[in-house]
């Protein structure tokens, strides 16, 4: 049930448009009706009244008067169009006021003005929205560039550990810098023993940061972080103080705000200090721009930081491991092919030289015809004043000959602040940087030292020189089995390839033949013969073959001498024979007759055949003649005969 007021009220709101006029009719009707003395015109205006009133009725019950359910919503559309009505009629009344609540207050008061409909739309609400085209919506998608990057180096192909480091801490700082909104950000290392921070890394807007990679270690505010571990924020830095302050600008940049944090970096050797391995430094050109939270902040980054660090040290390491084993397997290669002691220093130093960086390399050995250690090969890249080949070595009080003493790795820093004498002490040497001396030594005995010098300070480091160690540990053991040879050959007479005497034999029958002859009065020629062509044979046929070549021109050989005669082998392309009773004419008769019974004979190699020549030098002994000189004429009508082209027969 409807309450009778809210009813009346209803009817009220309802009567004062259409209704309202109906109900005046009835009313008028029933007045008129009243004051009609005829009885028939107060029945007509009765009924009159009555299709009045119930046409109010029916026009009440048709807007839904009596229906609770449309009673708010009506209520509500009444409202609304009232409050239109009002606002229609005040439209042309109304005035715009502005009131700025963040005005100075004043004695006359807050100041309340008048303005334009124009002038009171707040700026940001005058954007007209646009409608956005399918073409632009597609333009403003975002591409894989936007989050991988495609032509990085880094992701294209193998990179080593160093590029792959700046690659991530770039990344990082750059991070860094837009988080922070920071000027520029940057990373140093704390290089310790220099005394100097290396710079790294920055991200920078500035054109004015340091252009060199270091400076000393200072006062300024990273070195202070390097030297203690403890991170600064300075919030407000004056102009004055700034260049003592601020290191990494060549000149002043205007910094306000300053934070340097330290970046630590412990293994199993050093987890005992605490200093760190480098710091990160952000700065602002305006005040206060760094709190405790961007402390918090830089907490997490420098953990991230600390393990790319480990990473790159780990795969620093295994690369440096890798690059030691193949550099003892080419090592090992080239010495298989050419088993001399030449050829290992020569191998040492070229594998020496891809390992480290230095400025010269020496390689000191005993020398036989020196009677002394001396200085055997030199590689000076920069051509700096240094010692050269066969000058001698003061083993008593050089650098080098302690170091063969005592067999042990000497590794100096800084030689200007200890200079001490590296070979004699009449050297004449420019360099006063770092200094490494690894001795070459194999179990039984100590053959030498491999020196490396450079003109920086502290260049090389402790995993650099037991790098370099390993490498000559390598070529001291490959020198060890070559000497080992060389003294079982010794007690070995016949070459087995040959089956002739070898070298160490031959020569010790020559002077007791020579001396033989001399005594008695006897005729004696001397013969050396080499295959033509050996460097051809060997690549076309390979050492076993040339083996073979030989085997088969040393039995023709030996097929022409007498049993008294001597064969020999005195190297890996030559033969020497010592014919007994002979001139030297009647040697080279016999040589020509040998030469051409070789370049006509046909040599099989495993089902291959092939022809070769021989050149042979003739020397005859004269009388007071010693070995050495028929040895050496001989050698040198050899060579004269190789020089002309071969296959010919050349007498001293």
């Amino acid at each position: 049930m409807v309450a009778l007021p809210a009813m009346a009220e209803l009817i009220w709101k309802r009567i004062r448009t259409v209704q309202g006029i109906i109900a005046l009719a009835i009313f008028i009707t029933l007045i008129i009706g009243l004051f009609l003395g005829s009885p028939v015109g107060r029945i007509v205006s009765g009924l009159g009244a009555l299709v009045l009133a119930a046409y109010f009725l029916y026009v009440l019950k048709r807007d839904g008067v009596f229906d609770a359910r449309n009673r708010p919503q009506r209520a509500k559309r009444q409202g609304e169009t009232a409050q239109e009505e009002l606002y229609s009629q005040l439209e042309g009344d109304m005035k715009t006021l502005l009131f700025d609540d963040f005005q100075p207050t004043s004695a006359a008061g807050y100041v309340v003005k008048e303005i334009t409909e124009e002038e009171a739309v707040v700026p940001s609400t005058k954007t007209v929205q646009r409608v956005v085209t399918a073409k632009e919506e597609k333009a403003r998608e975002f591409d894989i560039s936007d989050f991988f990057d495609l032509e990085s180096d880094v992701f294209r192909n193998e990179t080593e550990p160093r590029s792959e480091f700046n690659f991530l801490l770039n990344k990082l700082l750059a991070a860094m810098k837009d988080v922070l909104f920071a000027n520029s950000v940057a990373f140093f290392w704390a290089n310790r023993e220099k005394q100097q921070m290396v710079l790294e890394a920055k991200i920078t807007n500035s054109t004015n940061f340091m252009l060199v990679k270091r400076y000393a270690i200072d006062e300024d505010v990273v070195s202070q972080v390097a030297r203690t571990g403890k991170p600064q924020v300075l919030g407000r830095i004056s102009p004055l103080a700034e260049k003592e302050l601020v290191r990494h600008y060549i000149v002043g940049e205007g910094i306000k705000s300053l934070i340097v944090v330290p970046v630590f970096y412990f293994t199993g050797q050093n987890s005992g200090e605490q200093l760190p391995e480098g710091v990160i430094v952000a700065d602002s050109k305006a005040e206060d721009a760094f709190g405790a939270e961007t402390l918090s902040l830089m907490g997490q980054f420098t953990k991230v930081v600390s393990a790319l660090i480990k990473s790159y040290t780990n795969k620093y390491d295994l690369l440096l491991d890798s690059e030691v084993l193949t550099s003892i397997r080419r090592l090992q290669d080239r010495v298989k092919s050419d088993r001399s002691e030449q050829t290992i220093l020569d191998s040492l130093a070229e594998e020496a030289g891809k390992l480290m960086n230095w400025d010269v390399l020496a390689i000191t050995m005993y020398s036989e015809e020196l009677n002394s250690w001396a200085v055997q090969k030199v590689v000076n890249r920069n051509g700096m004043l240094y010692p050269e080949p066969n000058d001698t070595v003061d083993f008593s009080d050089s650098i080098v000959g302690k170091s063969i003493r005592s067999n042990l790795l000497t590794h100096i820093n800084d030689l200007e602040s200890a200079p001490q004498i590296r070979f004699s002490s009449n050297e004449t040497i420019s360099l006063r940087g770092s200094f490494l001396c690894v001795p070459i030594s194999s179990l039984n005995r100590c053959y030498g030292a491999l020196t490396l010098e450079s003109g920086n300070k502290f260049q090389f480091s402790p995993n650099e020189a037991e790098t370099i160690y390993r490498l000559v540990e390598t070529a001291a053991e490959l020198l060890e089995v070559l000497y080992m040879n060389d003294l079982v050959k010794e007690f070995i007479s016949i070459d087995q390839t040959t089956g002739s005497l070898t070298r160490n034999h031959f020569n010790k029958k020559l002077e007791e033949e020579v001396q033989r002859a001399e005594d008695f009065g006897t005729e004696l020629s001397m013969v050396s013969i080499a295959v033509d062509g050996m460097q051809e044979h060997l690549n076309r046929h390979g050492k076993d073959g040339f083996e073979g070549i030989l085997n088969q021109v040393a039995g023709l050989v030996r097929a022409n001498v007498e049993p008294y005669d001597v064969i020999g082998r005195m190297d890996a392309n030559t033969l020497n024979v010592i014919l007994m009773n002979t001139t030297a004419n009647d040697a080279y008769l016999w040589a020509e007759k040998v030469r051409k019974h070789i370049a006509s004979n046909i040599i099989v190699l495993g089902g291959l055949s092939c022809s070769v020549t021989v050149s042979v030098g003739v020397c005859g002994l004269n009388n007071g003649m010693k070995k050495e000189e028929l040895v050496a004429g001989t050698s040198q009508v050899l060579h004269k005969a190789i020089e002309s082209g071969g296959n010919l027969v050349r007498v001293f």
